[in-house]
């Protein structure tokens, strides 16, 4: 169960198979461009949504699991491909790609990691928190 419906949002995969609820009140959501997400998305960067605790229900989860390093987890719908989550493996650290909400227009961005990996026509955003590598503590 969502904990409190301060911002309760919706959203799924492309297809619909997967469904969630997600509370946005005290999420984090960042960009990534880190190699593993520009490969894993298609794209220069990924957008992740770090939910509280608590804050995120599966409706119906996503049944595919990917594992292409030795810290981390990828969920994504088996029936069309979507890029659903990353997992950390030994600590609870989990986030919802942001693109998956069905009305992710107004969520703020916070923060970049891995920018030393920013392609280079993608400008930092302004204002926000640059992270060479994963966050603060890396």
């Amino acid at each position: 169960m969502v904990k409190s419906n301060t911002d309760l949002r919706t959203g799924g995969c492309l297809c619909g198979h997967v469904r969630y609820e997600i509370n946005m009140e005290g999420s984090r959501t960042g960009n990534c461009h880190c190699r593993d997400c520009q490969k894993n998305g298609g794209g220069p960067f990924m957008t992740f949504t770090t939910p509280q605790t608590g804050h995120l229900r599966w409706i119906s989860e996503p049944e595919g699991r990917a594992q292409a390093s030795d810290y981390a987890m990828r969920r994504f719908c088996v029936r069309c491909g979507t890029p659903m989550t990353w997992e950390h493996l030994s600590k609870d650290d989990m986030a919802v790609s942001t693109g998956t909400l069905d009305d992710p227009v107004d969520v703020t961005i916070l923060y970049e990691i891995y920018t030393t990996s920013r392609w280079a026509g993608i400008p930092a955003i302004p204002g926000i928190r640059q992270y060479p590598r994963g966050t603060a503590s890396d």
